[in-house]
């Protein structure tokens, strides 16, 4: 399969478990949103998707390769924590740019992939 596979995923915080069984699929060009209330679990799923957290049990693929052992910096996954920009001094555009900058992608590349996204989700 292409694109995102999460598999039985658990993690446990103390004695509460954060997620329990979490699995779904997600093919390559389609939108996902991962909703819930405040504690449900949605910022550790996205930590683990980019190697910022291991799960306790369970598997994430990516295009039918699991990311367990792969580090962040090697996934190619962004992040944006619940705050709603990364830089609140620079523009939509500039903070999506952000991590492709930071990865030495050329400008060309990086105003195709920003435009790209910003259209996918009305923001162009």
């Amino acid at each position: 399969m292409e694109g995102l596979e999460i598999q039985d995923i658990w993690k446990r915080f103390g004695e509460v478990d954060v997620l329990r069984g979490v699995s779904f699929k997600q093919e390559k060009g389609e939108i996902l949103a991962l909703l819930g209330p405040s504690g449900s679990g949605k910022t550790t799923l996205l930590e683990i998707i980019a190697g910022l957290a291991d799960p306790d049990q369970g598997d994430c693929l990516w295009n039918g390769e699991s990311l367990l052992e792969v580090p962040p910096h090697l996934r190619n996954f962004g992040l944006m924590f619940q705050e709603y920009v990364l830089f609140p001094h620079k523009n939509v555009g500039e903070n999506v740019a952000f991590g492709l900058k930071m990865a030495g992608t050329n400008r060309e590349i990086t105003s195709t992939r920003v435009n790209e996204v910003l259209d996918l989700v009305g923001l162009s």
